[in-house]
């Protein structure tokens, strides 16, 4: 979640700014964006079904690690796992974040944002001086609670990966 949420935020830096995408491979950049593109696909069809939430979440309970904790291991604290964008009701339920990031703009509109943050990052030409009109702050804000969301889902409702039972604390 933590890197992804950083490259929506250099990315967007980069197309706002005369400065390329250089942190790292542009390759990368662009495996990034495509894998974001199929998260939004799958929240898409999330949304259709009008999912919710299996799960009852009381506020006594926010902070547990489970509720929020990434399996994976490394370097990463509570902090860096805890969701800082979702307001609390989105955090109970982080099906919400669908049906708002789609109500923002539709599934053609945020491919196509998609592509043209990848094609503004890359090159030396800010949006603003290409004239393309991008609410980057609300785009931002967006696709970061979409990365969130999906973070949530992924820690509450899926126990298993490839067989084996993910980690719990």
């Amino acid at each position: 979640m933590v890197s992804h949420k950083r490259t929506v935020n250099d990315a967007l830096r980069a197309a706002s700014s005369n400065q390329t995408y250089e942190k790292r491979n542009p390759g990368d950049l662009l495996f990034s964006l495509g894998l974001l593109e199929s998260v939004i696909n799958a929240a898409y069809l999330l949304n259709k079904e009008k999912k919710q939430s299996p799960l009852s979440i009381d506020v006594n309970s926010v902070f547990d690690p489970n509720l929020f904790r990434g399996w994976l291991g490394g370097d990463l604290t509570d902090w860096d796992y805890f969701p800082r964008m979702l307001s609390l009701k989105e955090y109970k339920d982080p099906y919400i974040v669908f049906k708002r990031f789609f109500k923002f703009r539709d599934l053609a509109d945020w491919k196509t944002d998609l592509r043209t943050i990848a094609e503004y990052a890359l090159v030396r030409t800010s949006l603003s001086e290409a004239c393309v009109e991008m609410d980057t702050l609300s785009i931002y804000l967006f696709l970061t609670k979409l990365i969130e969301a999906v973070h949530l889902i992924d820690v509450r409702e899926i126990t298993h990966i490839g067989g084996m039972i993910k980690n719990r604390l």
